[in-house]
């Protein structure tokens, strides 16, 4: 589910199973906004996932081919989230399609790709967007995030 603590992992909603706490669509988490220029009018959406904020540029440029826009976790937003995404299928081998982990700061604007903590750089439209446990974890995106138990307060 969709979190907000320090540090959360966003999960993207599962569709198959709708929540009884979640009757109507304007009560929904939509952490993420697309703000963009189309047919020379300012426009702005909010999105639920990183997957719907690329539908939302996509639908704009089949509007107009000179639109632009950009995507980015919103700046009220009450902590940085994590996302787990690899390389859609048929852009590398199935081997190498590791569940990589990228870090995003509430306000930071986002271009059409994020890099992952190992440094791996995805475009939007590349990613599959993955809830957390799926996929083959990179090892490199692992070892350099901050998994390590807090022992602030803890006597020594």
């Amino acid at each position: 589910m969709l979190g907000a603590s320090a540090g959360s992992v966003l999960t993207p909603p599962r569709r198959d199973m709708p929540s009884c706490t979640e009757p109507a669509i304007s009560r929904r988490i939509s952490p993420f906004m697309v703000v963009g220029r189309v047919r020379e009018q300012e426009r702005a959406a909010r999105a639920e996932t990183p997957a719907e904020a690329l539908d939302a540029m996509l639908a704009w440029l089949d509007e107009d081919d000179d639109a632009a826009a950009v995507w980015y976790l919103r700046e009220d937003w009450p902590a940085p989230v994590t996302l787990v995404g690899r390389p859609a299928p048929g852009l590398i081998g199935e081997v190498r399609r590791t569940a990589h982990l990228f870090p995003l700061e509430p306000g930071a604007v986002l271009y059409g790709s994020v890099t992952a903590r190992c440094g791996a750089e995805l475009y939007l439209q590349e990613i599959e967007w993955l809830s957390v446990g799926q996929g083959m974890p990179c090892e490199c995106c692992l070892a350099l995030s901050d998994t390590r138990p807090r022992l602030e307060g803890l006597p020594r």
